[in-house]
């Protein structure tokens, strides 16, 4: 007796849409084929829908000290907004600063994250490279940390990577099986250009957005890029925005380098008209919103196969939070300066979604396409494939069903997210999530939350050494 069946639903996966039954039985995906009700405990009937596997989410920052603020969530919260957005599996990074172990940083993450509805993963974050803390990535890949990001601006807030740890840590990635991430955005651009703005007096939202061109990230990109060619490393590029750095991206790949690139769903439907309002600080993100031209550039990355995972770099503030060190006017307006705003967007509730329906709906990718971007190939980079991103047998059962004919208006009031804006306020999305089963436990059905507080797992990962060697999965 399988405890779960669904039935009738379009299974899909990257490279195949197949009409069959899902056979469930102790969290793992039993078999594949056609059953008959009557040998499962539980049925989902999911006729004219969609069943992918459960999203992966491999960046997010909940509970992330930004200037003394926390985010609007716990990772309770955090794991049920998740879920609404189909999410089964999520991962965060450690809080490292200097002088602090990172693998301890990263098992006080672990902890904090416990209280999961949804299995987790944490990734580590280096800020420095003394050989005592080079030494712990040794450490970090058998716990099952591969992944360890680092910030190539940031200086002042002493979080950037220079040059030289940037080396020290590929160059011991390299060799033990770890993936650096990288925030690209070139620190002097970033720097002198503030300084320039605050000599002026320009603290506008529009000129948090100037001070971080295109170039800034671009370039940054590059020198990531030659500096893992140097050392013959695999690196992966978060939240990018542009097509600069893209066709970087495309001349390494052309000699097989493994770069591999996300970009956020923010930058496929917002943009940096946003800055000119009033409340354009709650917009405020680091790369900033772009043009609707980069957009383009973005989904001809997706669709070439250049962006191989998306991620929602969620990072959810309420308005509390975003305002807290702003002032107002004696015209009631806000006295505007972009370095007092905590930087970040929510969107692990919508990134699904907007794909389904940005994608999938507008005929810009196939289904089988956000099957890979949302969930296999994160799988896969991140190190837990076949575990998570596929509906296998022997995989964990992580499911969402989706149907596309479902049409939702994305407000403050339909979404998890514990905040009282939205910045896709009145966005229409054809394509939504209808039920996400995460480890064979139904844990959104009819629009109800139905999971349990604690019930997610650590997840350990081992990045296959052939997604390291040369790009492609």
């Amino acid at each position: 007796m399988y405890d779960l069946l669904v039935k009738n639903g379009a299974v899909v996966s990257p490279s195949s849409t197949i009409t069959c039954d899902v056979a469930v039985k102790d969290g793992k995906v039993a078999a594949l084929g056609v059953f008959e009700a009557k040998e499962a405990s539980r049925v989902i009937d999911a006729s004219g829908k969609y069943v992918l596997p459960g999203s992966v989410e491999a960046h997010m920052h909940c509970q992330a000290p930004f200037q003394g603020c926390l985010g609007a969530n716990d990772f309770f919260q955090q794991s049920v907004s998740a879920a609404f957005g189909g999410v089964t599996t999520f991962m965060d990074f450690a809080n490292v600063f200097k002088g602090k172990s990172v693998l301890e940083a990263v098992k006080e993450r672990a902890k904090e994250m416990s209280i999961s509805a949804i299995d987790y993963g944490v990734h580590g974050k280096f800020v420095e490279s003394p050989p005592e803390i080079i030494a712990e990535i040794d450490e970090l890949v058998q716990f099952g940390t591969p992944t360890f990001k680092m910030f190539m601006t940031y200086k002042k807030e002493g979080v950037m990577s220079d040059d030289e740890t940037l080396l020290r840590i590929f160059k011991k990635a390299k060799a033990v099986g770890g993936l650096p991430m990288l925030h690209c955005e070139d620190n002097a651009i970033a720097e002198s250009n503030i300084e320039e703005c605050q000599r002026r007096g320009e603290m506008s939202w529009v000129n948090f957005a100037k001070c971080k061109p295109v170039l800034c990230e671009a370039a940054a990109f590059a020198k990531a890029v030659y500096l893992a060619e140097y050392v013959g490393c695999a690196i992966l590029v978060v939240h990018t925005t542009n097509r600069d750095a893209l066709d970087t991206a495309r001349r390494a790949h052309a000699k097989g380098q493994p770069v591999y690139v996300e970009t956020g769903p923010h930058y496929l439907t917002l943009f940096d008209d946003l800055y000119e309002k009033e409340d354009g600080y709650l917009a405020i993100c680091s790369p900033p919103l772009r043009t609707p031209a980069e957009k383009d550039a973005l989904w001809e990355g997706i669709q070439d196969g250049t962006i191989l995972i998306t991620g929602s770099d969620d990072c959810t503030y309420d308005v509390n939070e975003k305002s807290a060190f702003i002032k107002k006017g004696s015209d009631g307006k806000w006295i505007q300066d972009f370095t007092k705003i905590v930087n970040g967007l929510s969107g692990i509730e919508t990134r699904l979604p907007i794909l389904l329906s940005e994608g999938v709906s507008k005929g810009r990718v196939s289904i089988n396409r956000v099957c890979a971007i949302t969930s296999t190939n994160i799988a896969k980079i991140y190190g837990c494939y076949p575990k998570k991103g596929v509906i296998a047998p022997g995989s964990d059962a992580d499911i969402v069903i989706v149907d596309m004919d479902k049409e939702l208006t994305l407000s403050k009031d339909v979404l998890h997210n514990n905040i009282s804006y939205c910045l896709h306020e009145g966005f229409q999305v054809k394509g939504c999530p209808v039920a996400t089963i995460a480890g064979g436990r139904v844990i959104v059905e009819n629009g109800e939350f139905k999971g349990e507080k604690g019930a997610g797992r650590f997840l350990k990962r081992s990045i296959d050494p052939a997604y390291l060697a040369r790009y492609g999965l």
